[in-house]
């Protein structure tokens, strides 16, 4: 008799501990509402939104009410309302300072403090995993009407909504105030919403949040929000264009090549993404499968100097080769005048298409007439062993050469009108000016230098 009594106390007690919980989420409603009533009379009494939330607190910590969907329902309403109180302050505070409306909102969304909205927005993501049925219910009553839905869950669904377009406004906020990391964070939670509650992928939300993290200057953060648009499978080339160049930042050449190579299967005919790889082939000082690019590159890009320009160089470094330790020139290649002819062609073209950017253009003239210089140089100096009459090759050589000492100097002379003030320029000119005879010019150019 006594066990029984003893069996039946307990049953009892079990279902008051139960009941009890139930109660504490009965509290947190009874606490919201009523904090509600007065926030349409227009003079919210706080007291009763700390009740609910004492009351939630408590519901969600214990067992048998930790994972109900209600109880995190009104976690979220509740710490939401909570934030929305916060910001109403911060704006009354600007009001002396800030008489635009939209421009007090904004500064107060910047300065505000975030807790209950980070709070709300994860109490979002618990309920849809918790349970879909529900979330699937509030989807269906934002999708075909909200009169399908009961009182409270038009209460959620509401709440829900304006954290979706207040968490875009918090984002706003922080990127006008410069606060670029806070900025992304919340770019991406607003896109993370809009996905939960409309099934969709806002992929502009998403996007913002990467720009946000480039300007931060947080490298982490740049690649996490960049990679999740890659497993969205929404990115596009300035995802993986952000993301190599990140992980080269962190000193992660390995990663990075191995971003750009998928960047590179995904988006083939990117031009962004195939200077990318061409700038670290020129890099690896492989200089066939750069041009094998630049070859593209132009190809989708005629017009763009820079392609022509760069050709140019790495024609001029295969007809000149260097040891790689010591600088030294080393043996002319048998392709040398092949190569040289490339390489003026596209320098003459890089000029042609005379680009806005001066420096561009600055660079095409210089290289092309101190080419002209070092092959003059080169041919004047070039010496064959074995040949009969070495006084009338040395007179064509010379000859030759001053072909090409005068072919320099007008692309110097203009490259020279661009920087006035290059020495390098003037030294070239100088000696080119001594070497064709123009004695004039050499004391004039020597003046400039002093």
């Amino acid at each position: 008799m006594t066990l029984k009594i003893l069996g039946l106390s307990a049953a009892v007690f079990i279902s008051t501990l139960a009941t009890a919980q139930k109660s504490k989420v009965q509290t947190a409603w009874r606490g919201l509402s009523d904090y509600e009533e007065t926030l349409k009379d227009g003079s919210p009494n706080l007291s009763y939104l700390t009740k609910a939330k004492e009351a939630i607190d408590l519901a969600l910590a214990h067992e048998d009410t930790k994972n109900q969907s209600k109880a995190h329902a009104y976690k979220l309403r509740i710490s939401y309302a909570q934030f929305q109180y916060d910001l109403d302050q911060e704006k009354k505070k600007l009001e002396a300072t800030v008489p635009d409306k939209n421009e007090r909102l904004m500064q107060a969304y910047g300065i505000v403090d975030l807790k209950d909205f980070e709070v709300a927005s994860e109490e979002l993501n618990k309920i849809k995993d918790l349970d879909p049925k529900f979330l699937e219910t509030i989807q269906t009553g934002l999708e075909k009407g909200v009169s399908a839905l009961d009182e409270e869950e038009l209460k959620f669904a509401i709440a829900a909504q304006q954290m979706k377009m207040e968490s875009g406004n918090i984002a706003s906020g922080k990127y006008k105030a410069k606060k670029y990391e806070e900025a992304a964070d919340y770019f991406y939670k607003t896109g993370v919403m809009n996905t939960i509650l409309y099934k969709t992928i806002d992929t502009a939300n998403f996007y913002n949040a990467c720009i946000s993290a480039t300007k931060s200057k947080n490298l982490d953060k740049v690649i996490t929000y960049n990679k999740k648009m890659v497993e969205a499978k929404i990115a596009a080339p300035y995802n993986y264009e952000a993301i190599y160049t990140a992980e080269l930042e962190k000193g992660d050449s390995t990663t990075a090549m191995e971003s750009l190579r998928k960047g590179r299967s995904s988006f083939p005919d990117d031009i962004g993404l195939l200077t990318q790889e061409t700038n670290l082939f020129l890099e690896k000082g492989k200089q066939q499968e750069a041009l094998s690019n630049l070859q593209i590159s132009i190809g989708k890009d005629p017009k763009n100097p820079l392609f022509y320009f760069i050709t140019g160089q790495i024609y001029e470094n295969l007809a000149n080769p260097k040891d790689k330790v010591s600088g030294k020139e080393l043996e002319k290649p048998k392709d040398f005048e092949e190569l040289f002819l490339k390489a003026e062609s596209n320098y003459l073209k890089a000029i042609e298409l005379n680009p806005s950017n001066k420096e561009y253009l600055y660079n095409s003239l210089f290289n092309l007439g101190a080419m002209y210089n070092n092959y003059g140089g080169y041919v004047a100096n070039h010496k064959i062993e074995k040949i009969t009459d070495m006084a009338k090759y040395q007179k064509e050589n010379e000859t030759k050469a001053q072909v090409y000492y005068k072919k320099a100097i007008p692309y110097l002379e203009k490259a020279l009108a661009i920087k006035s003030d290059d020495r390098s320029t003037m030294s070239a000119l100088r000696k080119l000016y001594l070497l064709t005879g123009d004695n004039t010019k050499a004391v004039e150019m020597s003046n400039k230098l002093k």
